[in-house]
């Protein structure tokens, strides 16, 4: 699944770099970015679909240097399936924390919101498996990596860091909702997180919809 990842955010920077630049702003809005008033018009879809889109090389190499170098070891920790639902929920997470609070007039698009909800998951994983010395240091072992990337992500004036928030929030919830494969987790542990993100995703839509009618 990580491979077909990969393939899917080459494929579609290919595709846009031919077809009028992947930092062309219009471009960019065309092949589904993240723009608030057109999500607020009935764009859901760019929840989803902004961050398979990325702007520039640099950013693509960056973003999928990360995908390949952490995505298989989590694949594995939780089968290609879930893994490309926490991917693709804590990427619209992510999104969705930028609608609520990112500038008004911002584009912005890159799979730094999945990547971050992969870190959270990390998180998750040291607070759902604390009983599991295994699970709960190999989620520590990725402290390091996060206070790196959320450092850079604040220093950086390029960097959306709404969206990687977002991201990161995203992944600690979806670890209580998705168990490691030959592993389980309380009823009431999944019911509270899958509610938490669910309540939350509506949350952050209303106020970024109520950001634009101001």
């Amino acid at each position: 699944m990580t491979t077909i990842l990969l393939l899917a955010n080459v494929i579609v920077f290919v595709l846009m770099t031919f077809s009028g630049g992947s930092e062309n702003t219009a471009n960019l809005i065309r092949f589904g970015a993240m723009a608030k008033p057109l999500f607020y018009e009935g764009g859901w879809w760019r929840a989803i679909t902004a961050s398979f889109i990325h702007i520039g090389l640099f950013h693509i190499l960056f973003n999928m240097y990360f995908l390949y170098s952490i995505g298989p070891v989590f694949e594995r920790l939780y089968g290609p399936y879930k893994f490309l639902v926490i991917y693709i929920l804590a990427g619209a997470m992510g999104n969705l924390f930028t609608y609520a609070f990112g500038k008004v007039n911002a584009v912005s698009a890159g799979a730094s919101t999945s990547l971050y909800g992969i870190f959270g998951l990390a998180i998750g994983l040291m607070i759902n498996y604390k009983d599991d010395a295994i699970l709960s240091s190999f989620g520590a072992s990725f402290m390091s990596i996060i206070v790196i990337n959320v450092i850079y992500s604040l220093i950086s004036p390029n960097v959306g860091i709404m969206g990687h928030l977002g991201g990161f929030l995203g992944g600690i919830l979806l670890a209580g909702v998705f168990p490691v494969t030959n592993r389980s987790l309380p009823t009431m542990t999944i019911v509270i997180s899958a509610f938490a993100f669910i309540l939350l995703s509506f949350l952050f839509v209303r106020i970024g919809n109520n950001s634009l009618m101001v």
